[in-house]
This record gives structure tokens, sequence and C-alpha cells, in this order.
């Protein structure tokens, strides 16, 4: 894990950013891109519109989910729902080229559905549908994706996809697991703002077998992780 330090959020954005042109450039031919939701993608694809409209090939993309709420689209909880209005339609990306979580059916079949998605439309590595780029948020609990602290089995679970719950509003999510997130995959986690110091300082500090956390074993075990923060 490499952790980058920027003076500013807006900074750390513009980081994240060259990062993921890198990775786009260097790999030619549709470019598989799964996104979280969350305040700090909301500001990432508000940037992207407004300063990146034309310096991205943004008919390489294609959009994945990394976890979804279990709400409709046009609730202001859907994961999908934001990135639909802030950076899909402003940019105008083909429906083809989004592969959504469907948060308003039933999650069990939905995470049955999305994994078999997976396997058509994503190339195999290690036996695993393999992401060309994954962004990662992480919580306040440390939890990532949607594998909360006390669902670790999550990240060692045979399936790519499944359900899970969240721990306090018990809201249902269906979320991609341990084994795909770590699939050779190059992660990009941001990490911003001065209220997620103690998570940049509990990740610096590694995993710890005492008190094992879902982003810290992630990013302990990452063959590419990259930390975006404006925390020093």
């Amino acid at each position: 894990m490499e952790i980058k330090r920027y003076k500013t959020s807006a900074e750390a954005l513009e980081g994240l950013t060259g990062l993921l042109a890198d990775l786009m450039s260097a790999r030619p031919g549709p470019f598989h891109l799964a996104i979280s939701g969350g305040d700090t993608p909301k500001n990432l694809f508000k940037l992207w519109v407004d300063a990146y409209k034309d310096k991205i090939d943004w008919k390489q993309l294609r959009f994945y989910w990394v976890d979804e709420r279990c709400v409709p689209p046009a609730d202001s909880e859907s994961n999908y729902g934001q990135a639909k209005l802030l950076l899909f339609d402003p940019l105008q990306i083909p429906d083809e080229h989004i592969f959504r979580m469907k948060g308003e059916v039933d999650p069990v079949a939905e995470a049955a559905r999305y994994a078999t998605l997976l396997d058509k439309q994503l190339p195999k590595v290690n036996g695993l549908p393999r992401f060309d780029c994954i962004m990662l948020g992480v919580g306040g609990d440390m939890h990532t994706a949607s594998i909360f602290p006390g669902n670790l089995a999550l990240l060692t679970a045979k399936e790519t996809v499944t359900t899970a719950v969240h721990p306090v509003s018990g809201q249902t999510r269906v979320t991609l697991t341990g084994p795909v997130l770590l699939n050779d995959t190059p992660l990009l986690i941001p990490v911003i703002g001065a209220s997620k110091a103690p998570v940049i300082e509990a990740l610096a500090r590694g995993l710890d077998p005492q008190n094992p956390t879902p982003s810290a074993y992630v990013l302990s075990k990452a063959n590419h992780a990259t930390v975006i923060t404006d925390v020093n």
C-alpha cells in the first residue's frame, strides 16, 4: 500500500484522476472501472464534469459498482442514482457502458445476477472476474465496500457478489466481496477530509491481527493499492 498525501482535497482528487488516467492509457480497449458511493465520489464526479469532460476518453470506460444500497434509483441514497445525476447524464455516457447494481429488486437475486454479469463482462484472472481498477472508500468504522467490521467473513467469501446489512441502520446492501476486490486489481482509495485523520492513522499502522478491520485487511493483501488523501 502506498499513501499519497496532498495539501488540499481538490489536489487529492486531481491526483486520483491522474492515477486513473495513467491506468487507462496503459490499457487499450474497454477499461472496466468499479466505483463507490458517498460524498467523495460526488465531489470527484463534479470535478470530472467541470474539468475533465474533454481530457478523459469517456468512451473507453465501462462503469460498475463496488456496492449499492437497496433503494430505488430515484432515492437520494442510491449510488447509481447519484452517479447518473452528477456524471452519466452530464457527460452523456451511453447506457450500454453502465452496469449498475439494481437496488430496487430482491437483494439475493440481484447479487446472483450481478455475479453472473461480471463473469460475462470481465476477463478472468485466478478463475475470478478482474476489474481494471476499483475505487474504494473507507468509512469511519474502517469498513470498505459494504463489508463491515462485524462481517469479516465477506473478506474471504466464495461468492464474488453478495448481500450485507449495515450494522446501524439495518439497511440491506449488495456488495463485492474480498476475493474479487483483491484479484490483482489496482485499487484507488480516496480518504478525504480532516475527519478521516484517524482512518489514515489506522491504515498506516497496517493490519492488526488482534483487531482486524475490512479496509486494513484489503489494503494489506492488495498487490496494487494507493490511498489518496489530504490528511497530513
